[in-house]
């Protein structure tokens, strides 16, 4: 994609609960050395949520997930400029718009990605984007990392961005539509990210850019809950955008994926360890659900075909290029301060 100016920035807040959190992700925009033209706080509830005087916003009619209420922050916002798109639980280095405006206006319409570090005050990484499998499930890059050992990407491209906290174009929001609603919460991030892929725009790291994450203020780090909805949306996004042999294979990956993960959680390491066994229940229950929406999503996959850039062998280069490494797999998860 060439490269365009981006002079107009949008900052849109989604929030479940208001409060305190959210007033300290506002402050921080404020504190911006490039304060963002708008800001916008979308709320995914109808009543309940005390806003500061002067803060715009929306509201949903009723209580949704995170995707339709992003969605409609950003037909209020409109077309035309590009979206910092935060999480309430997010508080923003004062580079941050700056330092995302800047690198888009270098590379041109994509998706561009902080490194998001916890505000515990353990010093470690949330992430820095996510990695992938073959069947479509999306790993954390760096998460548990102490922040002085995070990375670029050798190629400073991503696998898929991190919903937290990411910088949208606005060509990308106007192709894509935004997020699939259908999705609620979790892997909405997921389905963007292969859905631009497929249309040829790309996911960028953005070194410098910083953001604090309270990870799993709003859902949990891990458990039953959490793990259905990620297992059921990762089949929905896979089945809407990966190549057609990787969906052919799939019972392969994914039995590969489960079995790796369940042995590193034999020794306490890796996401397995975080979820516990109700993680494992919520995940087969997704994938159950997940297989009663593959009609909805190859429908989905059949009306997005004619728009597709990327072939299926560009996509598999993508899944090659940022698959899930072994030390993911192993790695400790992010611990909270004593």
């Amino acid at each position: 994609m060439a490269a365009v100016p981006v002079s107009t920035i949008a900052a849109l807040v989604v929030t479940a609960f208001g409060g305190p959190r959210l007033r300290a992700c506002l402050q921080s925009l404020a504190a911006q050395r490039r304060p963002p033209d708008r800001v916008l706080v979308a709320i995914a509830r109808p009543t309940g949520v005390a806003l500061d005087p002067g803060v715009a916003s929306v509201r949903t009619a009723q209580a949704e997930g995170f995707a339709p209420t992003a969605n409609l922050g950003l037909r209020a916002l409109g077309p035309g400029c590009a979206v910092l798109l935060l999480n309430d639980d997010t508080v923003c280095d004062p580079e941050l718009v700056a330092r995302l405006g800047a690198a888009a206006e270098a590379h041109g319409e994509g998706i561009y990605q902080p490194r998001i570090l916890l505000d515990d005050g353990s010093g470690q990484v949330d992430n820095t984007g996510h990695r992938l499998f073959f069947d479509g499930f999306n790993l954390a890059r760096e998460r548990g990392l102490p922040a002085a050992e995070g990375r670029a990407p050798p190629c400073g491209e991503l696998g898929a961005f991190s919903g937290a906290a990411a910088l949208l174009t606005p060509e990308l929001l106007r192709e894509t539509g935004g997020f699939d609603a259908d999705f609620g919460a979790f892997g909405e991030d997921l389905d963007l990210s292969l859905r631009a892929r497929r249309l040829g725009y790309r996911v960028r790291f953005v070194e410098g850019a910083l953001v604090h994450h309270a990870l799993g203020a709003s859902y949990g780090r891990g458990g039953l809950t959490k793990s259905y909805w990620v297992e059921r949306n990762r089949l929905r996004a896979a089945m809407r955008s990966l190549p057609t042999s990787a969906l052919i294979t799939m019972p392969i990956w994914t039995t590969a994926r489960l079995t790796a993960l369940g042995m590193s959680a034999a020794i306490g390491r890796g996401i397995g360890a975080q979820a516990g066994p109700l993680g494992a229940i919520g995940a087969l229950a997704g994938g159950a659900a997940g297989l009663l929406d593959l009609p909805g999503a190859w429908a989905k996959r059949r009306a997005d075909q004619p728009a597709w850039r990327a072939p299926d062998r560009e996509m598999w280069g993508h899944l090659l290029r940022h698959h899930v490494r072994p030390e993911d797999l192993l790695r400790r998860p992010a611990r909270r301060p004593a």
